[in-house]
């Protein structure tokens, strides 16, 4: 089939329109935190919305494991994301003067798989996600011509150092979609998490004797658990509705070995967990060719150990939490059958912000906010079974300043700590169908 000119013409405007809204939006919104705003190459061309319909098997496993029941046929299906992050780390120390860092954090790969199979019983689908779903990672060398950067404070210095930081969380998310009736399917199923936390200064514990604080890489990956519920309704041959509810994953404590300041053998532990997420979704097939689909969700930070915990000093210098406020966020995306085997999409997010600009020493190793994230992606059927898909995210460049915050002094006056950055994300993908 030739490409339907109408069609194209249309998805170039909306691309020129979405571009435009991504741009003019005053620039308070973030990203979703530590979490992954989607998953393989369809699910993030459509920005990550689609709780309230069946695109493919791993967006249903992501964000409504429900929807599967809307699958037409068993589906496998792998996804391969490049995420590259320019991050840059500038600050003002009075005494000390300025200076500006660029990291150098490299591609982070995070791939995914997800199965979705119709059992005999044509009431009850079986799904299994494995993926990635949230994390971090920072790499700069010391600098002495950047005060943050420089000798740590604990020696006398005007910084931490060099800075090195790493969080990977996995998850393993079997789910049952039972079909209640030919409009209304409710699904249900544990989140096994695996993940691993990693500093070259852990400041979440008390500091050594020599006013250091211990090495935060002696860690192993780490268990934890929670569970995961969705309902989808289809309304009519135009609408579609769905809602899922994620439990916090909640983690054994992480554990550390490293040494004190005489040398000597440290276990240190941290409370981190997950936050719950509570999401929303409508989609709209109306027109011919089109689907049209709007998210919503809400992120529980204020109550999960570790990131909601108070950004400030314990009595021994480690620091309470990082201080992060809960997130509300809004993703839209747009699929067209552009011709019989290409299909395009469309997708942007955005949300509120995460942490505060007085919070930004705390989350140098962590500086998890981001501005309006715009998405494109197309996939295309190489036969009736298989289809590869491909989809590009970018991150508008963040930034966020704040104080230096140090133990016992708190704020230093005339201070400044400033963190910039912008993402590039590259997800490929393949679905077969049997």
């Amino acid at each position: 089939m030739p490409i339907q000119s109408s069609l194209l013409r249309s998805f170039l405007l909306l691309a020129l329109v979405l571009l435009a809204w991504g741009t003019f939006l005053p620039a308070v919104a973030s990203a979703q935190g530590i979490y992954l705003q989607a998953s393989g190459a369809i699910n993030r061309g459509m920005g990550g919305a689609t709780t309230g319909t069946a695109v493919d098997a791993i967006g249903s496993m992501y964000w409504n494991p429900a929807t599967i029941s809307q699958l037409p046929t068993d589906e496998l299906a792998f996804g391969f994301e490049s995420i590259y992050v320019n991050y840059n780390l500038s600050s003002t120390l009075p005494g000390a003067g300025s200076g500006s860092s660029d990291g150098e954090i490299g591609v982070t790969p995070v791939p995914t798989i997800s199965w979705v199979h119709q059992t005999n019983n044509p009431y009850l689908t079986f799904g299994l996600g494995v993926s990635g779903v949230a994390g971090f990672s920072t790499n700069f060398r010391a600098d002495p011509n950047n005060p943050i950067l420089g000798p740590p404070l604990g020696t006398g210095g005007t910084g931490v150092g060099g800075m090195k930081s790493e969080a990977m969380f996995f998850q393993i998310a079997p789910a049952w979609s039972v079909r209640m009736t030919d409009r209304l399917s409710i699904a249900a199923g544990p989140a096994i998490g695996l993940a691993k936390i990693t500093f070259d200064d852990n400041a979440f514990v008390g500091v050594n004797a020599n006013n250091l604080y211990p090495r935060g890489d002696g860690s192993r990956y780490h268990w934890g658990l929670g569970a995961q519920l969705g309902v989808h309704y289809i309304h009519d041959c135009c609408w579609e509705f769905g809602a899922s509810f994620k439990t916090p994953t909640w983690y054994e404590k992480f554990r550390y070995f490293s040494e004190d300041a005489a040398g000597l053998p440290r276990t240190d532990q941290l409370d981190i967990d997950l936050p719950m997420i509570v999401s929303g979704g409508v989609a709209f097939r109306g027109w011919e060719h089109a689907l049209i689909t709007l998210d919503a969700r809400y992120f529980d930070y204020t109550t999960s150990e570790g990131f909601g915990d108070s950004a400030t000093y314990r009595a021994d210098g480690s620091v309470d939490g990082l201080g992060w406020n809960d997130v509300f966020s809004v993703a839209t995306g747009v699929q067209l059958q552009l011709t019989q085997n290409l299909v395009g999409r469309m997708g942007y997010i955005y949300s509120t912000d995460t942490i505060d600009d007085e919070h930004t020493f705390i989350n140098i190793a962590s500086p998890l906010d981001y501005q309006h994230i715009l998405s494109t992606g197309a996939s295309y059927d190489l036969n009736e079974n298989a289809t590869l898909s491909a989809a590009y995210s970018y991150f508008f460049e963040y930034g966020s300043t704040g104080p230096y915050v140090v133990p016992g002094t708190g704020a230093i006056p005339g201070s400044s700590v400033t963190t910039k950055l912008d993402v590039h994300i590259l997800t490929l993908g393949v679905n077969v169908r049997y």
